[in-house]
Order: structure tokens, then sequence, then C-alpha cells
């Protein structure tokens, strides 16, 4: 199936930006602070694997989480569209971890071959979440773990966003997503169970206040209070345990 309009653009942005830049910040679309808040989230919730596990980090960019999966000892293939992408992670990565350029819509990943997955930053630059996500439950073995992340739909600043475009200003350039709308189609691919993690990251010229954010109190205060962690989140964590095939 052909790209939308919307995936080829973001598709050749990806690739320059591959081309263009060094840091994996960039060639990611992100902030240093923003990459970097990002991957502290996920450290911190991502329970790891048995030593030897098989994962794809799907949408891998410059390969900021896929040297983090090897670092915890883990089997490793990092998948990108971009091939300028992959090439700079090749170069910066060590010699044990695989590199494959491939469409995390489409992945070139044998059926049940995965013990996890992860596709962040991702889903965003897509027009629909269906397709990748439908991939990634296919490639990860019963039992196994899916990881996605996405825009939040209902944050204060994508509310923002969306008010003044409606109103003449700037259109909304990426696609933004719902914890619900993602927990209900992981359930119907097979998930046995998903979790979500909310991940505030405050803008550019609030970075100072970025650790009181993230202190204990706030994390605890946050997974308590949903209605008041949404707002303040810019993106959140969809964690998935795959069920079993059928008998």
């Amino acid at each position: 199936m052909a790209r939308s309009g919307f995936e080829e653009h973001w598709r050749q942005r990806f690739v320059q930006r591959g081309r263009q830049f060094d840091d994996d910040a960039g060639i990611a679309g992100w902030t240093a602070s923003g990459l970097e808040t990002r991957l502290r989230h996920f450290q911190r919730v991502w329970p790891g694997d048995a030593p030897g596990s098989r994962w794809l980090d799907a949408g891998c960019g410059a390969g900021s989480y896929t040297r983090y999966l090897a670092s915890r000892k883990l089997s490793t293939l990092g998948l990108d569209y971009s091939l300028p992408s992959v090439q700079k992670a090749r170069e910066r990565s060590d010699e044990a971890i695989r590199w494959l350029v491939g469409d995390a819509t489409k992945l070139p990943i044998r059926p049940e071959s995965m013990d996890g997955v992860i596709c962040l930053g991702v889903l965003q630059a897509l027009s629909a979440p269906e397709p990748a996500l439908r991939e990634l439950m296919a490639a990860t073995r019963p039992g196994g773990q899916v990881w996605v992340d996405a825009l939040n739909r209902r944050s204060l600043a994508t509310l923002i966003k969306r008010l003044r475009a409606r109103l003449g200003g700037p259109p909304l350039n990426l696609r933004y997503d719902e914890p619900e709308r993602l927990r209900q189609i992981l359930l119907t691919l097979g998930a046995k169970s998903v979790q979500v993690y909310w991940v505030p990251i405050l803008p550019g010229r609030l970075q100072r206040l970025q650790p009181w954010v993230e202190s204990k109190p706030m994390r605890w205060l946050l997974r308590r209070l949903p209605w008041l962690a949404s707002p303040l989140s810019h993106a959140f964590l969809v964690a998935v345990r795959k069920g079993p095939g059928p008998d």
C-alpha cells in the first residue's frame, strides 16, 4: 500500500535529517533535552528482559534507544526507513548491534520472532496507528513486550495548538493520539495487558523545572491523578504484554 502524502512528507524529512544532522536529537527531530527526557522516562519504567533476548527498535533513528537496549545485554536490531540515519547509527554503535533499513508499517521481520519490540517517536508521523501496531504485535512472540509512544492529543499544549490552528494559525503538522484508543486497538490485536505511562515534558524555556516534574513526589501524584497527568503530559508511553496465540 502506498504511503499517504502526510507519511511521505515525513519520510522525506527524516531522510533529510539523517543527511543533515550528526547528533541523535537532530536526526530524530527532537531537541536534545526532549530526547534525553523521553529516554529517561523509558529507562525508568521499562522492566528489562533476560540477557540474549531478541529486541527490535522500529524507527530507531540514530539509535539512542537501540544502544540502550544493547547495553542491557539484549540481542538488538535497529530498523529505520531513513538510510542515512541507519548508516550514522551503525557508525557510532557497537558491532554486535544489527541494523536494517525498513518501514515500521511493513516490517521485514519473521512473525513472532522477537521477544520484545519498541517503536518510539514514530506514530505521530503516520496517518493512522493501526498498520504499525499490527506489524509490531505480529513480530512479537506470545508473552513478549511491545512498547510504543505517542503525542498526547489531550495535553494542554496540544489543545492550545489546535485552538490556534482553528483560528487561522499554523496547522498541526503531526498526528496526536489518545491512550484509550491505542489501548483498544492493541487489545483487538492480541494484547493481554496494556499499561499507560504519562510523559510530562516542559517546553525549552521551562527546562530548569523539568527535574521537579520528574521528582518522586510528582511522579507519585501523576500516577494517581490521571486527570491531572494528561493535561501536563506532552506524550505517553504504552506498554503491552502480548497474549497467547490461538489454540
